[in-house]
């Protein structure tokens, strides 16, 4: 398949056909991780059994009184009302008799006995039949939903102001109908729901992506590969300090400001893998010293380009920036060897289509190790369930903001260590469930 074969400009990577063993050295020496945790090192989160918690709950409410202060009203049966009527009707009693006969105190009676002669002996009273609320009258009818349904697919981004325009420039003769009545209307009708906008990349749903997707799945089944018995996943992210969640609550007619620090500060790049049976490692990446970069251009030459260039000795080349290929390769050998010791020699190892996992370093690492790399279709980050655990990661980071006495290294064990048994377990099952819809080339995957 093309993008298997893929290989990025040479420039990317440092190549050297003349010597593998310095290629090896290379590797290895330089590109520094800093490991925050591994499976070895990670403990189960404890389960709170909330059982007793709410027993206990429920013994202390017992005690409390839920009485509002509110003055209860007893009703009475109609049999009730008209016997009371009836013998104020036959026998010219008193009230107070008349009440006590019939079980009713006398401050209620009196006041039947009034309701009884307001509506001239035709109502028994506290039984007069309710007018029945029949609303307000319908504007809205099947053929504008089908409209509104079908407006709000082609217009995601339209406002009720926009889409109630569209509506009255349809039917002219529709009355019309305010902004609250037509979200009613979009959200119960049409099943609408007002959400936080995401970006979607039209080349997911581009032919080739479609087959790609398809033909690497069929191979997958076809080869043997189970996200749940034989397979590890591995990513990178980054993190700053800047990192704030989306919402935030303020007082009404308040903005919703959160305090930050003034700068930014470096990005952090993180490379982890889980598996089905949990977290397997989580290290950050040291960035590579204008020494070590020297060293590699002077030992590790490009030979693809020919092109001859004019030498400048004062003018530096820029650092490699984030993770590079030298980082992953340490990373997949810490990870290997964790799953050495717990048996798992020879499971796939599956990344996505970054240029860095196609490095001749990384391929060569994992498969001498007696390991498989596997990577995904483009465009199909769904199909790795470690995508959903950077999420969670991310979450916990950004629940509270970092403050002058906090930093975001501090803050990385906490946030990789709070990923479960059960989260994994549950992301790995819910990125098999793409497969089935990658073979039959479904639209609109996410």
């Amino acid at each position: 398949m093309d993008y298997i074969s893929y290989i990025p400009p040479s420039d990317y990577y440092i190549i050297d056909d003349e010597s593998e063993e310095q290629m090896e050295d290379v590797a290895y020496q330089y590109g520094d991780i800093e490991k925050i945790i591994d499976f070895d090192s990670v403990t189960e989160i404890t389960k709170v059994d909330s059982t007793m918690e709410i027993d206990s709950l429920t013994e202390n409410l017992k005690t409390v009184s839920i009485d509002d202060g509110k003055r209860r009203y007893k009703k009475y049966t109609p049999e009730q009302v008209r016997m009371f009527i009836q013998i104020m009707q036959d026998e010219g009693t008193t009230v107070p008799k008349a009440a006590v006969r019939c079980n009713i105190p006398r401050q209620s009676a009196y006041r039947l006995l009034k309701d009884f002669n307001d509506s001239n002996g035709c109502v028994l009273p506290g039984f007069a039949p309710k007018a029945k609320n029949r609303g307000t009258k319908q504007k809205l009818f099947p053929q504008h939903t089908l409209f509104l349904i079908k407006y709000l697919d082609n217009h995601r981004s339209s406002t009720l102001g926009l889409t109630k325009e569209a509506l009255l420039k349809q039917f002219p003769d529709l009355e019309d109908i305010s902004i609250p009545s037509l979200w009613k209307h979009v959200t119960i009708a049409c099943a609408f729901s007002l959400k936080r906008a995401s970006l979607y990349n039209e080349e997911r749903d581009v032919e080739r992506t479609l087959r790609l997707r398809y033909e690497v799945v069929s191979k997958w089944k076809e080869i043997g590969v189970d996200f749940q018995k034989n397979c590890v996943f591995v990513d990178e992210a980054g993190f700053n300090t800047h990192m704030i969640r989306g919402q935030a609550w303020s007082k009404v007619g308040e903005p919703a400001n959160v305090t930050v620090h003034k700068q930014r500060g470096a990005n952090i790049s993180i490379v982890g893998c889980i598996a089905y049976f949990g977290t397997v490692n989580f290290s950050k990446v040291q960035p590579l010293t204008r020494a070590d970069a020297e060293k590699l251009e002077q030992e590790y030459a490009n030979p693809a380009s020919k092109k001859r260039k004019a030498k400048d000795p004062e003018k530096k080349k820029p650092l490699k920036k984030g993770t590079t290929a030298y980082h992953i390769v340490k990373f997949m050998e810490n990870v290997m060897d964790t799953l050495d010791r717990h048996d798992k020699k020879g499971f796939f190892i599956v990344m996505d289509n970054c240029r860095i996992h196609h490095s001749a370093f990384v391929v060569d690492a994992i498969n001498k190790r007696g390991y498989k790399p596997l990577f995904m279709p483009p465009y199909s980050p769904f199909l790795n369930p470690i995508e959903e655990c950077w999420s969670k990661i991310k979450s916990n980071i950004k629940r509270n903001p970092l403050d002058k006495a906090d930093t975001l290294t501090s803050r990385l064990p906490a946030a990789c260590g709070s990923v479960t048994v059960q989260d994994c377990q549950g992301w790995v099952r819910h990125a098999e469930t793409f497969w089935d819809r990658c073979i039959n080339k479904e639209l609109g995957l996410r």
